[in-house]
């Protein structure tokens, strides 16, 4: 059963990509790269050329070079599995051996047009012109106002009967057969609107787009990471479909939902930004997570995937074919391919904030003042004997333990001061070392200082200072930075949890737990100067705060480093000065983080349940650029109010009782800020919220308060912060060999107004533009083909994703011109559009051909047939439930039936998805698949017969059934479970067989039978 699961999954891979994109897209940017050199018109070493189809058959000294759908054969892949080739050259690696191998298999496939290179090529004036001409797909759309009927011959066709067109649209709008009811009292109009109106239309079409975006909630390879926020664009999907917001609204959001001027909000109350989610589409492809710079191709490759699915999704064109050299099948240089490269490189990869206000803290910043004041009474109360203290404690040192002590003085905060007073090391920083060392007099310590500095200035230039203010170039989001301005000195946080009543007092910066570590906040630096080798940052941060160095957009790269510290601490980035990649530093709270959850050991003592809950925060002061790899020595400024004349002892109480006193009335400076940190970790200022009753209950109400925060959502986006760049070609496709730059801009086979984008920033919504603009010849006609393809089985055009000149034609032009006129003219309304299909005469046809139910239905009917379908809607993915589960790589164990969740809420990982869903053919995501595979292989029947899911359902059904009417003759049972499953009654003669059957098998037996019907499986 395992062996014939991964045959249905290996069938479902290699349908993958047709043989036209195969060959363009993995086999010939190879063989030029590799084989050209020694082996094409210029040179044909063994007498062997491989720049055409027929040379490679003829082959050379050593027979055949290629032999078709036998690549156990022939000499070219024989000479690169053992390595004898390329010569002197790289060899190929395991995955584009691969790519030949299959490329044989489906039958060698080469492009006619690429074989008469040399007569008619894309070098040669007016090609490209020619191909654009004579296209049908390129020409501007024509439509009419003939009725679908009356363009397909269909009008006045015999209907179906009314239960097989009910489970016929049911299915089609919401994926789930209709409910009895419907059945009995079916009026095919009004039920076509309220299967509409229903949230389960959403769900269901959903699904479909989530193949067009090749949907996926972690990112593959060997750790799997998490796409933490992909639910949250398949929640965007359902939304946007159940509230017919216009497919060219929805073409702008996925291109640049984050560039809109007016986005748009959910359920129009405009508490979330809605458009933005759009864009997480982007980020839903496979990426790596190694060094970038090393390994070039890790972000090339996600370029290309996203470059694919874009150029697919929304035009039916396989534009990344010319990654590596000009399209020999339609008019896309390789121009065209950088200058999107260039489009999508210039902007970053983020994660944003949807929350498009802050919540409210009214109650917070009312109660901060008073716990202040509370606190520093308390403190100045309990400071006021320090003078004495500090006595006792050096004549305790000085004579031993045991001297009398006054009236009110405390024997264990002596004994405290004593430990303190006897540390073995303490540095030059430390408020009692002056007390504890001879030689520290104030000339010694301004000549430090004055050493300090002077050491500071040399080796270090301010790259960026967050106590004055926000830098230019540097951007932010976040609820704890909505109000994102610099705090003064001594700005604190008030502990949410424990008995502490304060968890941080703060020098001057910018930090995003001022009144939350709830309110999450990213910081993200400009372009990082190549002037310096390194930047460090000052900072504070815990419950995994971050800072991340992102090289050329690698947002899993592994230069991360987890801040987790009370006191201001230099963390460095490199700003990889020996490579011309663009770098950028960004600061996170958890839930902004991408590498969370992190892999397995990456960090000591910590795994998921670190990064559980939303309370995480950092801090920052300052940053420096500098060359060697150290850090700026501290100050020591704050040391010099112990030098004021007076006694040592009552030097030190008034330093402690002066720092209380100017952080009460709110004029700490960072040098008080210093002395109450460290009198605060050395237990000096006992930091709890029992210190007086006053203070106990203002905690209690800042903690309530708190509490009824609204959490921070976030997702996976684009965000444009940078000045655009265009992108040097890739010669031959290769990173490390740089052409020219290509200009930014839209596709050269568009009309030339759509071409143009905005020069100064990254183009994304100019792009975004081009394609919904009614003008564009492909945009219209592609979601029409696609809906039509969802409605009927089969699209007009039959290769969805493939518009070219090597996709299918399509089969009636002037229908889904027609219709691709109208679907614009109407407000590109998807409703409406579908609604027009539905109910044309061509639906409803007695003769419309049978398909099987896809993977989602097939699950989801059993489900609400069993009566175990929970109708929740949104929210985090359940885990499928897994033969091997490997929580090292993210492949968790679930419940066997989902929790009832519909199979739209499964979660799908890039390593092992729902293996019943893959069984019956759902795509791998990996790219766009318009148009799925289907398949009828024995692992489907095994499943229906085998598969525990399905044996629990049928068990639940027969329990229901049984529950719900325990008199229930024989006949009345099996009419019910007709109904529910196949949407009408038995016959007699279907009676008499199925009466036998309950006779010999418990009802459980009798449902699981009912599910592996035909009749259950296929729609008429």
């Amino acid at each position: 059963m395992r062996l014939a699961a991964l045959l249905a999954l290996t069938i479902s891979l290699f349908g993958a990509e047709d043989s036209a994109e195969l060959f363009e897209k993995r086999v010939r940017p190879v063989l030029a790269a590799k084989c050209y050199g020694c082996h094409a018109a210029e040179k044909q070493f063994g007498g062997l050329r491989v720049d055409g189809r027929d040379r490679l058959l003829r082959g050379g000294q050593n027979g055949p070079a290629v032999v078709p759908e036998h690549p156990e054969q022939g000499s070219l892949l024989a000479a690169v599995r053992s390595g004898r080739m390329p010569m002197g050259g790289v060899k190929l690696t395991r995955q584009e051996i691969a790519s030949f191998e299959e490329w044989v298999r489906k039958g060698a496939y080469w492009p006619a047009s690429a074989d008469a290179a040399a007569k008619a090529s894309v070098g040669d004036p007016g090609f490209y012109e020619k191909l654009k001409r004579e296209h049908w797909a390129y020409q501007p759309v024509r439509g009419g106002s003939k009725s679908i009927d009356a363009l397909t011959g269909k009008a006045g066709v015999r209907a179906a009967e009314p239960y097989v067109l009910a489970r016929r649209v049911a299915n089609v709008l919401t994926g789930l057969p209709p409910k009895p009811a419907d059945v009995k009292n079916f009026q095919y109009e009004a039920y076509v609107d309220r299967l509409l109106t229903s949230p389960q239309f959403g769900e269901r079409w959903a699904r479909h787009w989530m193949d067009v975006v090749r949907y996926a909630e972690t990112y593959g390879y060997e750790w799997n990471f998490e796409i933490k926020s992909a639910w949250r664009y398949r929640d965007y999907l359902i939304r946007a479909f159940n509230a017919d917001v216009p497919y060219d609204q929805l073409v702008r959001e996925h291109i640049a939902g984050d560039l809109l001027a007016s986005p748009r909000t959910r359920d129009n109350k405009g508490r979330f930004n809605e458009s933005i989610l759009g864009t997480t589409f982007y980020r839903l492809g496979e990426m790596g997570h190694d060094d970038c710079i090393q390994f070039r191709e890790l972000r090339t490759d996600v370029v290309d995937n996203q470059i694919d699915t874009l150029t697919k999704a929304f035009q039916g064109m396989t534009v990344s074919c010319a990654r590596c050299h000009d399209h020999k099948i339609d008019p896309i240089p390789t121009e065209d391919y950088y200058a999107l490269y260039g489009i999508l490189s210039s902007s970053r990869p983020i994660t944003a904030t949807l929350n498009r206000k802050a919540p409210d803290t009214a109650k917070l910043t009312a109660l901060k003042p008073q716990i202040r004041a509370a606190l520093a009474e308390a403190w100045l109360a309990d400071t006021a004997k320090l003078v004495e203290e500090l006595k006792i404690a050096q004549a305790w040192r000085r004579d031993g333990a045991g001297s009398a002590l006054p009236a009110g003085v405390d024997a264990h905060r002596i004994q405290a001061w004593v430990r303190l007073l006897d540390r073995k090391k303490v540095d030059l920083e430390d408020p009692l070392y002056p007390l504890t060392h001879a030689d520290a007099t104030e000339v010694a310590y301004e000549k430090e200082i004055a050493a300090r500095e002077k050491y500071n200035g040399e080796k270090f230039s301010i790259a960026a200072d967050f106590q004055r203010d926000l830098p230019a170039g540097w951007s932010w989001d976040g609820l704890g930075l909505k109000d994102a301005r610099p705090a003064s000195s001594g700005e604190f946080a008030v502990a949410t949890e424990g008995h502490a009543a304060v968890s941080g007092i703060f020098p001057a910066g910018v930090y995003t737990n001022l009144l939350s570590d709830r309110m999450n906040g990213v910081l993200r630096s400009p372009l990082l100067g190549k002037q310096k080798k390194y930047m460090s940052l000052e900072m504070v941060g815990g419950n995994a705060g971050a800072q991340r160095t992102i090289v050329d957009h690698c947002v899993i790269g592994e230069d991360h480093q987890i801040v987790e510290t009370a006191a201001p601490k230099w963390f460095t980035a490199s700003t990889k000065a020996d490579s011309t990649l663009p770098v950028y530093v960004e600061l996170n709270t958890k839930s902004d983080n991408p590498r969370l959850p992190e892999r397995a050991g990456r960090f000591k003592d910590f795994n998921d349940d670190s990064i559980r809950g939303p309370r995480s925060f950092f801090g920052v002061t300052r940053a420096y650029y500098h060359d060697e790899k150290l850090t700026p020595k501290p100050a020591l400024s704050h040391m010099r109010r112990l030098f004021s004349g007076k006694p040592m002892d009552d030097a030190f109480a008034a330093a402690v009782q002066g720092a209380i006193v100017a952080w009460r009335d709110q004029k700490a400076t960072d040098d008080d800020v210093q002395w109450l940190n460290w009198l605060l970790r050395e237990g000096v200022l006992v930091n709890s919220r029992t210190l007086t009753p006053q203070l106990r209950a203002l905690s209690d109400a800042y903690r309530a308060a708190e509490a009824g925060l609204e959490e921070p959502e976030v997702a996976y986006a684009m965000g444009d912060f940078d000045p655009g760049s265009d992108q040097p070609i890739f010669l031959a496709g290769q990173a490390l060999s740089l052409g020219k730059p290509a200009p930014r801009h839209f596709l050269s086979l568009m009309p030339e107004a759509l071409r143009g984008v905005n020069r100064e920033r990254s183009g994304r919504r100019e792009l975004a533009e081009a394609i919904a603009n009614p003008a564009n010849p492909l945009t219209a006609r592609v979601m029409v083909n696609r809906v039509w393809h969802w409605v009927f089985g089969k699209g007009i055009v039959a290769s969805t994703d493939n518009f070219g000149r090597y996709g299918d034609k399509p089969q009636n032009q002037e229908l889904l011109d027609t219709l691709a006129a109208r679907f614009a003219a109407n407000g590109w309304s998807i409703k409406r559009l579908i609604r027009e299909m539905v109910l044309s005469d061509t639906f409803r046809a007695a003769d419309s051909p049978v398909r099987r139910l896809d993977a989602e239905s097939v699950r989801d009917a059993i489900l609400a047939v069993s009566g175990r379908l929970d109708p929740k809607m949104y929210g985090e993915s359940v885990q499928p439930r897994r033969l091997e589960p490997k929580d090292y790589r993210r492949l968790f164990q679930g419940p066997l039936d989902g929790d009832g969740r519909r199979s739209i809420y499964l979660k799908i990982t890039r390593m092992e998805g729902p293996r019943f869903l893959e069984i019956f053919d759902m795509p791998p995501p990996l790219q766009t698949r318009g148009n799925r595979d289907v398949t009828n292989v024995p692992s489907q029947a095994l499943a229906l017969l085998n598969d525990p899911f399905v044996i629990a359902q049928a068990e639940f059904w027969a329990e229901r059934l049984v529950r719900e009417d325990r008199d229930a003759t024989v006949d009345a049972r099996l009419r019910k479970m007709f109904l529910e499953a196949l949407s009408r009654e038995p016959s007699e003669a279907e009676l008499q067989r199925w009466r036998a059957l309950a006779a010999q098998l418990p009802w459980k037996d009798v449902a699981h039978t009912i599910f592996n019907t035909k009749e259950f499986l296929y729609l008429r």
